[in-house]
C-alpha cells in the first residue's frame, strides 16, 4: 500500500532529523530573503538620506567623495562578479536578487555623478584626508595629492590576502597547483574568489574616510541627513553581515 504521504516534502525521524537529507536551515531560508531585501531597502533609503541632505544644503560639506566612490566602487564591482562567476559556473540568475543589486549599483553610480557634477565646488578636498599622513610617510610629498585615494584600496588588498587564505571558494585552487598546472580556468576561478575577498575589504573600509572627517571636524557636529546616511549603510551592512 503506498505512503499517501509521499511525494509531499520532507519528513523526519525524531527530533531535528530529516528524513530526506534536506539542510536544517533550508527551512530558514526566508530569512536569507528578508535580510537580503533589508539591507537593499536601508541602502535606498540611506541615498534618500544624502541626496536630501544636498537639496536642502545646497553644498557638500562634511561629505567625503572618498566614501561615496568607494560605496559607488563595491556596487558596480559587486555586478560585475556576480555577472563572471554565472558564466563561469553556469548557473541560472536569481532575477529579483540581481534586479536588486543592479538598482543599488546604478543609485550609488548616480548619487556620486550627481554630487560630483553640481556640488564639487563645495567639497571640502582638504578635510577629507584619510591616507594623505600615511601617504607622506611612505612616498613622500609628491605622492599625496595624486595617489593618497589609493590608500584605502592599499589596505583593503592587504586584508583581503588573509580573507583569501580562510575563505577562498572551492573552486580557487592553491598557487601552488596553479604554478604547476598553468590552467587559465584555474587562474580566473581563484581570481573571482580573490575578487570577491577585495570587494569585501573594501565595503568594509567604505566608511572609514567618513568617519575620518567627523572625527577630524572641529567643532564634531553632524547634521542630521548627513548622520542618518552614514547611520543606515552602517545598518545594511549588518543585515548583509549577518546573511
Amino acid at each position: 500500500m503506498s505512503d499517501p504521504g509521499a511525494g509531499r516534502g520532507p519528513r523526519t525521524e525524531g527530533f531535528g532529523k530529516s528524513y530526506q537529507g534536506v539542510p536544517f536551515l533550508y527551512h530558514l531560508s526566508f530569512l536569507h530573503d528578508l535580510l537580503n531585501y533589508a539591507t537593499a531597502l536601508l541602502w535606498l533609503l540611506a541615498y534618500v538620506a544624502l541626496m536630501l541632505k544636498v537639496q536642502r544644503e545646497r553644498n557638500a560639506y562634511g561629505l567625503s567623495f572618498q566614501s561615496l566612490f568607494a560605496l559607488v566602487w563595491v556596487e558596480v564591482s559587486n555586478v560585475l562578479l556576480i555577472l563572471c562567476l554565472l558564466v563561469y559556473h553556469n548557473k541560472p540568475i536569481h532575477a529579483e536578487f540581481f534586479i536588486v543589486d543592479c538598482s543599488s549599483a546604478l543609485i550609488s553610480l548616480a548619487a556620486f555623478v550627481y554630487i560630483n557634477r553640481y556640488f564639487s565646488s563645495t567639497y571640502e578636498s582638504q578635510r577629507d584626508n584619510f591616507g594623505k599622513r600615511f601617504c607622506r610617510m611612505l612616498c613622500g610629498k609628491f605622492c599625496v595629492e595624486k595617489f593618497s585615494w589609493l590608500f584605502l584600496y592599499f589596505v583593503a588588498f592587504v586584508i583581503s590576502c588573509p580573507m583569501f587564505l580562510l575563505r577562498r571558494s572551492k573552486y580557487a585552487a592553491p598557487l601552488s597547483i596553479i604554478a604547476s598546472n598553468g590552467s587559465l580556468r584555474l587562474i580566473a576561478l581563484t581570481f573571482l574568489s580573490f575578487w570577491e575577498c577585495f570587494n569585501d575589504s573594501v565595503l568594509a573600509l567604505a566608511l572609514v574616510p567618513q568617519l575620518f572627517m567627523f572625527y577630524n571636524k572641529r567643532p564634531r557636529k553632524v547634521t542630521n541627513l548627513l548622520g542618518t546616511f552614514v547611520a543606515l549603510l552602517f545598518f545594511a551592512r549588518i543585515c548583509a553581515f549577518l546573511y
